[in-house]
């Protein structure tokens, strides 16, 4: 095999690559603004509610409220997303272990592009109802996040 078919084979393998790696999405959107519907359940005890999620040229900002409108915390998100924010954290999490623990899985959720994706003790996968789901096996916490859309809410009216 001549020298100039080897380099253009091994330009179009990493051209190739390239493109397979730029093209991966992400599982959950942060696009725009979003909604979720969140549930964290930790042995034995669960907080549900809603996730708001709006993204701009700076970053994404979120923030966990739940039914009685009580913030469980607010957190950014860089737009590369390999960096977590948490800010205004509840008082019953902030604890800088129990931070540093939901700001790793919260980065997790957010940069994973596989269904289902696996680092550690930590997994992340959509079920058959779209319900981004995060299990972090070693401190027993789940997070799940299914999309509200905001077109079933004006069928019903």
């Amino acid at each position: 095999m001549s020298v100039s078919m080897r380099s253009f084979l091994l330009s179009v393998s990493l051209l190739f690559c390239a493109v397979a790696l730029w093209a991966q999405t992400p599982l959950l959107s942060l696009d725009g603004r979003h909604h979720y519907r969140v549930t964290i359940a930790a042995r034995g005890t669960e907080l549900s509610g809603i996730c708001i999620i709006k993204t701009d040229a700076t970053g994404s900002r979120g923030s966990v409220v739940n039914e009685f409108g009580i913030h469980a915390l607010d957190f950014t998100v860089s737009p590369d997303r390999k960096r977590v924010k948490l800010l205004n954290v509840m008082p019953a999490m902030n604890r800088w272990y129990i931070k540093r623990v939901v700001r790793g899985d919260l980065k997790f959720l957010f940069r994973a592009t596989q269904n289902p994706q696996r680092k550690g003790k930590r997994t992340v996968a959509v079920n058959d109802d779209q319900t981004v789901t995060l299990v972090n096996s070693k401190y027993g916490l789940r997070y799940s996040f299914l999309e509200i859309n905001d077109n079933d809410d004006e069928s019903t009216e």
